[in-house]
């Protein structure tokens, strides 16, 4: 470390606030060192991102991430960064600022157009760099935020991390918080894929990575009893969020581990942030976080590229007015007032009855949740972490009445949704056969062949219209 001290002796001596990283969750926004065109949307659906400076930023986004460090001038390999809507005075005033508030401010390393290729030997110039940047601008880390090849280009999965032990270590030894973060697309975080090196190689060093979970479309995570469950696939996406976390935060299912306490989940802010990823329901995300915190295994908080997209507009110029933090802001806070009771489920429906089975569904409860409790003719009968149940060991032919609460992580429980009276089907044994030349009502049940069938159109039977080939009159339940 040499090197870096003498280079900078006397620069470290400006006024720096340390900024420590939070102990409970946080919130966190990429910022946009570009501005935006008046005349055409950069967005994903044409859309505009606001042009916005730092001490605008809403304060429920407690640290804010450049973006981003890259290489400038093409004689000069080692990445750089100038503000560029500002001048560096002003930048650094609007970061005090922010520091001011108790925010952190990191600088963002890559982009999709970063170019970046180090080679060995290129070590101490990084790490020089980095720390000129930290000292001029009042950065309080760095985040990798490598995509496509720079990720494994030339020696760049050995020079990066070597760089930031080397910045985290000087300063350590000056008593100051260096946070080291990274934003890889979730697939990278797979054993034996890009990101690997980087995460053993600044195990012990990095602060936190958000992995990004949106622009992979059709890849996802395989889930025993369940199947692929891709990124793209809106319905599921709840489970999607569930099961990819607890997947990275247990080592599970393929992916390298990051323990929960460092783990930080991304997603685009809008439908114009991200080619797609985007979450429409924002239960979806809430019951998701809260299933993870049941487990034992809680996000550390929320990432989202970015705080300019939160801040636009669609293409026909109407706001998305802060979206992504009035959505989810409240799941970095964690003060859940104990009296609040959250709201009952809704829209209960049966799917896929038979003789002895009945499966439930419903619309899920707003808020911070712990799981949903079935009530089965008043009776408890089980709860469960998804918004659906199936009940087994029924009797054939009878009438059930169903209702479901939520019970929140302060432990108060919603009451109870509207009721649902559900039958199961009659047992083949005690269904009359199916005759010929006999009048069938809608919705009559007969046996054939050992198969149940309803009548779905009435009708007078002959030979020809036997239940298993006349699909227009009969059903095979």
């Amino acid at each position: 470390m040499k090197k870096i001290q003498s280079k900078l002796k006397g620069i470290s001596d400006r006024n720096h606030r340390s900024f420590n990283m939070p102990e409970g969750k946080i919130l966190v926004g990429y910022w946009h060192n570009w501005a935006e065109s008046e005349f055409s949307g950069s967005g994903y659906q044409q859309g505009f991102f606001t042009n916005i400076g730092l001490n605008e930023i809403p304060t429920q986004y407690n640290i804010i991430v450049v973006s981003f460090m890259k290489v400038i001038n093409g004689s000069d390999p080692i990445p750089n960064f100038s503000p560029l809507t500002m001048s560096d005075d002003e930048f650094r005033r609007q970061v005090d600022l922010l520091h001011s508030q108790g925010r952190g401010v990191l600088i963002s390393l890559g982009g999709a157009d970063a170019h970046i290729v180090l080679s060995s030997g290129q070590e101490q110039a990084l790490a020089n760099r980095i720390i000129e940047l930290v000292e001029k601008f009042d950065f309080d880390g760095l985040d990798i935020d490598l995509e496509s090849s720079a990720i494994t280009a030339s020696d760049n999965a050995t020079v990066i991390p070597a760089a930031l032990k080397s910045v985290k270590e000087y300063y350590r030894n000056i008593g100051r918080e260096f946070i080291i973060s990274m934003a890889p697309e979730f697939p990278y975080l797979r054993i034996g894929r890009e990101y690997m090196s980087y995460i053993s190689s600044l195990e012990g060093y990095y602060d936190f990575i958000a992995p990004q979970f949106y622009n992979q479309a059709g890849d996802g995570v395989d889930v025993q009893g369940i199947g692929l469950i891709t990124q793209d696939n809106e319905t599921l996406k709840e489970d999607f969020i569930y099961y990819l976390s607890e997947s990275i935060m247990e080592g599970t299912r393929g992916f390298i581990k990051i323990p929960h306490d460092k783990f930080v989940i991304g997603l685009p802010s809008n439908r114009d942030a991200a080619a797609n990823g985007y979450v429409p329901n924002d239960s979806a995300l809430t019951n998701a976080i809260t299933r993870l915190a049941h487990k034992g295994i809680p996000a550390k908080g929320l990432m989202t590229w970015s705080i300019n997209w939160d801040g636009g507009v669609t293409r026909d110029r109407e706001p998305y007015e802060w979206e992504f933090i009035n959505r989810y802001s409240h799941l970095t806070n964690e003060i859940i007032e104990p009296d609040d009771k959250p709201t009952a489920p809704t829209n209960l429906e049966a799917i896929n009855i038979t003789e002895e089975t009945i499966k439930i569904i419903w619309a899920g409860s707003m808020g911070p949740i712990k799981h949903y409790n079935i009530y089965r003719d008043g009776l408890f009968v089980s709860s469960t972490e998804n918004v659906y149940f199936t009940e087994s060991g029924l009797q054939s032919g009878r009438t059930y009445r169903y209702q479901v609460s939520v019970t929140a992580i302060n432990n108060a429980e919603s009451n109870m949704s509207k009721a649902i009276n559900v039958t199961t089907l009659d047992s083949v044994d005690d269904i009359a056969h199916w005759e010929a030349n006999c009048w069938y009502e809608d919705n009559a049940s007969v046996s054939f062949q050992g198969n149940h069938f309803l009548c779905v159109m009435q009708h007078e039977s002959n030979i020809y219209w036997t239940p298993d080939i006349a699909n227009t009159l009969w059903k095979n339940v």
